[in-house]
């Protein structure tokens, strides 16, 4: 919007800080709606309505100054992820040739929009020629890769005539999109409005032209296709399953329900997976109330380590124990999940609150007080108690 004003503007000899001035003379009223009259060809009746619309937009334009006289205001972002993505229509290059691009013309199909800075640069050739040299892969699961910069149609015509050996695209199996008046990338929201090029922003549209996902990376910074591809593969897999996917979700890997029961089978389903990384692991571990109260009949000499997988010092002590369990052959040592859900009314019962926590049995009772907390002296002393009863 501001853009297309202070053009208009610029067509009547004046700059952003006579208008604002203008609209505070009511005397010059009648001289500029003969103005905007004439710019636009009406009448001046007609035109004055033009004119009152913009003195408001105008009050409210930031005004020039010295350092910034011809000062140009770009239209805001509008893109948002779950809303419908803005239309537009680009000239491109396609095949050599300079074609009309619309968003519009890929309904019904997946469309990943990238934007780059600048042809003929450093980072942005590496990342076209790596999207154009996969778009077969793209293709077949209905998804048009389309790349834009706000450079001309020639000079994407230029850039791809250029040997890739000479930092050109040579051969292109994608459309390069030209947004010349930088309005797209502005209302996307990858415009970098102090330097007039676009930001590496990347779009997932779906089929509805509803934006799925968006990524924006800084000028240095290159983007990696493989993750557009495990992106859209998700996108697509929610779309057609209506499950969720995890986090480094790869076609393949297991999803869940986004329900707060169903997704349990999901959580519950990485335990012997992510089981080698827990702290204690090296420990037997008690898994229902029963294993515990045979461990304790027993009569042996017992040392519980109570923890939970969000504890950070339960995972700093964890070494530790180990150590001390290699050192103490005659005394066993076992690992206690206080998150476990068939351990929790146990927890409760033995009023297990602090973590990590230590109990000591030997004879078929508890024999010491229980130690809480990182201490490694003190859990070392009880240990030598233990080990003399």
């Amino acid at each position: 919007m501001w853009r297309r004003g202070v053009s208009r503007a610029a067509q009547l000899g004046l700059r952003a800080s006579s208008v604002q001035e203008a609209c505070r003379q009511t005397a010059c009223a009648s001289l500029t709606t003969g103005l905007f009259a004439q710019a636009t060809g009406g009448s001046a009746a007609g035109a004055a309505a033009q004119w009152e619309a913009w003195r408001g937009l105008a009050a409210s334009a930031p005004a020039a100054t010295e350092a910034n006289p011809r000062a140009v205001w770009y239209p805001d972002p509008e893109a948002e992820v779950g809303a419908p993505a803005p239309e537009f229509s680009l000239p491109a290059i396609i095949d050599g040739e300079v074609k009309q691009v619309s968003l519009s013309d890929y309904k019904g199909k997946y469309v990943i929009l990238f934007f780059y800075p600048k042809d003929f640069t450093f980072v942005c050739p590496t990342e076209i020629i790596a999207f154009s040299d996969r778009a077969k892969e793209f293709e077949a699961l209905n998804c048009q890769l389309l790349a834009c910069s706000t450079d001309t149609p020639e000079v994407h015509l230029a850039w791809i005539k250029t040997a890739r050996k000479r930092g050109g695209l040579g051969f292109m199996q994608i459309p390069i999109l030209a947004d010349v008046t930088k309005e797209v990338s502005a209302v996307y929201g990858t415009l970098k409005r102090d330097a007039g090029i676009a930001l590496r922003g990347l779009y997932v549209i779906n089929p509805e032209g509803v934006l799925e996902h968006v990524t924006i990376n800084n000028f240095p910074i290159g983007r990696n296709v493989e993750e557009a591809l495990r992106v859209l593969q998700a996108v697509q897999y929610v779309a057609e399953h209506g499950e969720v996917c995890p986090a480094g979700w790869k076609p393949g890997d297991k999803t869940m329900v986004a329900d707060p029961e169903k997704s349990l089978e999901y959580f519950e389903s990485l335990e012997e997976e992510e089981a080698e990384d827990e702290p204690g692991s090296k420990l037997p571990k008690i898994k229902s109330k029963k294993d515990m109260d045979d461990l304790i009949a027993s009569g042996k000499k017992v040392v519980v380590k109570f923890w939970a997988p969000w504890c950070n010092k339960c995972r700093m002590i964890a070494p530790k124990v180990d150590g001390m369990q290699a050192q103490n052959p005659d005394v066993s040592f076992v690992s206690f999940d206080t998150t476990e859900a068939a351990l929790e009314n146990l927890t409760a019962e033995l009023g297990v609150k602090a973590l990590p926590q230590f109990r000591f049995y030997a004879n078929g009772k508890e024999v010491l007080e229980p130690i809480k907390g990182y201490k490694l002296q003190t859990l070392a002393d009880a240990i030598s108690k233990l080990n003399g009863m």
